[in-house]
């Protein structure tokens, strides 16, 4: 007489004989089953891709070459001549027409020469201030916040605030605080320095940057927290028994672990500011005298304000062009500067 014991062994006895014999089915299965069952399985990824985001970004592509009307729906090629050729790129040439460097670089001092590229000159302002500073702050804010201090998680709380709110909020809370009545005003009126931050424009830019700052900081430094947590203590244990003070640990230890970290970064901050777009529009709806007019704030006037979408997409397509330059760039600099072993 079997026992329990006995008979639960025997159906796990059983139960992976059944599992050996169907993995030795899956393998013995042919190689073209195997690509079919694959290609069965991304199918619905590649169709929800090309439906929602391949398809409208080649439309987009399309309209870019187009008199686009939102209304009509309907467009005429916009041809021009381009070195004695008749081409369908009037849209690229309006836009960048006249060059920077004609008018004796006017069009990077006032917005009534080409809009297009004193939005330019605005947005790689912004981008070379913001940039370093949200690197440089979150890395420091994330080193100070990954040692033994006293509420550490509420002072990540704190950072973090920012970034949950949305950049519309952002935008509305920091004009309320520095526009010419607002609540930084109040402060300084009685030292003599109040200003209207938000309503110059030799300041509104450096506010928007403030706000861009506000914000980018602490989303940096939750990225660097968890770069810091992968670098083993080892390193740090050894650095210190050859005598590296704590200035020298982070130089040789914790600087350099941080490389995948510091490309990351520098890629996802150098798209997020070029992209600025929500607090602008909020801040100062690209004012005043078109102080905060960045790229995509130029990008949404003209398609929305204008009616003007095959302009509007070209813009989107030579920023596009230049994020991607950026970018690959950054790249090959991190590729370059790899080291194999």
């Amino acid at each position: 007489m079997s026992t329990p014991d006995g008979s639960v062994r025997a159906s796990f006895r059983r139960a992976g004989s059944a599992l050996r014999s169907t993995a030795s089915r899956v393998v013995d299965r042919p190689s073209e089953e195997n690509n079919l069952a694959g290609i069965l399985f991304v199918v619905p990824n590649v169709v929800v891709f090309s439906v929602f985001l391949l398809g409208p970004i080649l439309y987009a592509f399309v309209l870019s070459f187009q008199e686009w009307n939102l209304f009509l729906g309907t467009g005429e090629p916009a041809w021009t001549e381009l070195f004695g050729v008749s081409l369908p790129v009037a849209n690229y040439v309006d836009i960048l027409q006249p060059w920077p460097w004609e008018n004796n670089w006017a069009s990077l001092r006032s917005p009534s020469f080409n809009l297009w590229w004193f939005a330019v000159r605005n947005t790689v302002l912004y981008t070379a201030v913001v940039v370093p500073v949200q690197i440089v702050g979150g890395f420091l804010v994330a080193l100070a916040l990954d040692g033994r201090i006293r509420g550490k998680k509420v002072y990540r709380a704190a950072y973090f605030l920012p970034v949950m709110l949305s950049a519309a909020a952002s935008g509305v809370i920091w004009r309320w605080v520095l526009s010419k009545n607002g609540v930084l005003n109040e402060f300084l009126r009685p030292v003599g320095l109040a200003y209207g931050w938000a309503n110059s424009p030799d300041t509104a830019l450096g506010a928007l940057m403030l706000i861009g700052l506000w914000g980018g900081i602490g989303f940096n430094m939750i990225l660097y927290l968890a770069g810091l947590q992968n670098i083993p203590d080892e390193l740090y244990e050894a650095a210190r028994i050859d005598g590296a003070d704590g200035l020298n640990r982070i130089r040789h230890v914790t600087w350099p672990n941080l490389r995948n970290t510091h490309f990351f970064v520098t890629v996802l901050a150098i798209i997020g500011t070029f992209q600025v777009f929500g607090i602008a529009l909020a801040f100062a709806e690209g004012g005043p005298a078109r102080a905060t007019t960045t790229i995509v704030v130029l990008i949404y006037e003209t398609a929305f304000a204008r009616s003007s979408f095959g302009r509007a997409t070209a813009m989107a397509f030579l920023l596009f062009a230049v994020v991607f330059v950026f970018s690959y760039y950054r790249y090959r600099i991190e590729q370059q500067e790899e080291v194999g072993y």
